[in-house]
Formats: structure tokens, sequence, C-alpha cells
């Protein structure tokens, strides 16, 4: 099965988002109160077509914006990842 694009830079930029504020997976899934650890795994990866309330409560978990993630410009990304 071919990865989805979108899926992929998103599932990206959530890792790297989550790194730069030194998060384990684990403590982001605390943080969200609405994913495994498991889930964000796939996410991460690209491998799951997420719901908005979960991408909602990533964004609320990481303190950002959609726009801090992807580019909806339709660029690859925004440039800061």
């Amino acid at each position: 099965m071919k990865k989805n694009k979108d899926l992929t830079i998103l599932g990206d930029s959530i890792r790297i988002e989550r790194l730069k504020r030194k998060l384990s997976q684990e403590r982001l899934v605390e943080l969200t109160e609405v994913i495994t650890a498991q889930h964000l795994g796939k996410i991460e990866k690209g491998e799951v077509d997420l719901r908005a309330t979960t991408l909602f409560a990533i964004l609320r978990a990481l303190n950002c914006r959609l726009e801090d993630l992807i580019d909806l410009t339709g660029g690859e990304n925004n440039g800061k990842n």
C-alpha cells in the first residue's frame, strides 16, 4: 500500500514538533488524552488518516497551529522543518 504524501508530511512535522519540545511519544499521548502510543507512532509514520478531533488534540498538546505543521498554500512544507 502506497503512503499518502500529505499524511507523511504531516506525520513528520508532528514528530519534529514533538522532538523540539523534548516530548516522548508517551508524554504526547498523555497530553492529548485521546490516542495511544501505537496510534501516534502510525500517525508520525504517515500510516493512518487521522480524524480532525485527533489532530486538534495533538495541536493543543504541542501548543502549535496547523500552519506550524503543514503549508496550507500547497508547498511541500512551510520551511520550518
